[in-house]
């Protein structure tokens, strides 16, 4: 059995934290890249760098993809809807530590926790 793991790398007030929801992967459809999910879009569709596992990594973009067209226009200021209630209203929950370093030096190839 796969799950798919949507990926909400930081939440409002909590930007050290991991939040995900894991989902058996014959329960939703296949997740693309850009696909409306929740409240946000899909940013990027990644397989499980364990290639034993057949699991997938959905990274949530909370920014709709608003980001680069936002900067584009000089602008800065962003409504965000990622609070950590919202998020565990959807069934998110913060990853344990050792998944949470996992997905941000494998998944997200975050610098700070490449070894």
């Amino acid at each position: 059995m796969s799950n798919v793991i949507f990926v909400v790398p930081w939440a409002i007030c909590d930007t050290d934290s991991v939040y995900i929801k894991k989902v058996d992967a014959n329960a939703v459809p296949a997740p693309e890249k850009g696909a409306e999910v929740f409240d946000w879009c899909i940013r990027d569709v990644i397989p499980n760098p364990d290639k034993r596992s057949k699991d997938i990594f959905a990274v949530i973009d909370v920014f709709n993809g608003y980001k680069e067209k936002m900067n584009e226009k000089g602008m800065s200021v962003f409504s965000l809807n990622n609070s950590a209630t919202k998020l565990t209203e959807y069934g998110f929950e913060k990853a344990e530590d050792k998944d949470a370093l996992v997905i941000k030096s494998k998944v997200l190839k975050l610098k700070q926790y490449r070894k």
